[in-house]
C-alpha cells in the first residue's frame, strides 16, 4: 500500500518528520527486519537523484520512520516540484521484495531571508 504525501519545504531550511506506518485496516506495520530507502529525482523516468532522503526507522514495533533533511542538504535543491518515493525491503536483501511505501510530491519553495 502506497500512502500519497506532498512535501513542501524551503531552501535552507530543516525538513523534518515523522511518520507511523499503518496499513489498509488502520493496523501497525512492524518493521522488525526491514531497512528503508528514499529518493528525490526531477521528475518520473529522471537518472539523477536530487536527494537521498535516508528515511530511518525509529520505531520497528511502533512502525514509527523519520525522514531529516538538514539545511546543508536542502540549500542546494532546485526551486519547483520534483517526486519522491520511499521503500521498504527485507533487511540485507536490496534488490527485489520492496514495498513502495510513501509517494508524492516534493516542492522546493525559494529562501527569502538568507
Amino acid at each position: 500500500m502506497v500512502t500519497i504525501y506532498n512535501i513542501t519545504g524551503y531552501q535552507g531550511d530543516n525538513i523534518n518528520f515523522n511518520l507511523n506506518l499503518k496499513d489498509e485496516s488502520n493496523s501497525v506495520i512492524p518493521l522488525d527486519g526491514y531497512s528503508m530507502r528514499g529518493q528525490v529525482r526531477f521528475s518520473y523516468g529522471s537518472t539523477g537523484i536530487l536527494l537521498n532522503l535516508n528515511p530511518s526507522i525509529v520505531n520497528s514495533q511502533d512502525g514509527k520512520v523519520s525522514i531529516n533533511i538538514s539545511s546543508l542538504e536542502s540549500k542546494n535543491l532546485p526551486i519547483g516540484d520534483h517526486i519522491y518515493d520511499v521503500e521498504l525491503y527485507p533487511s540485507g536483501i536490496q534488490d527485489g521484495n520492496s514495498n513502495k511505501i510513501l509517494a508524492g510530491k516534493f516542492s522546493v519553495l525559494p529562501e527569502v531571508t538568507r
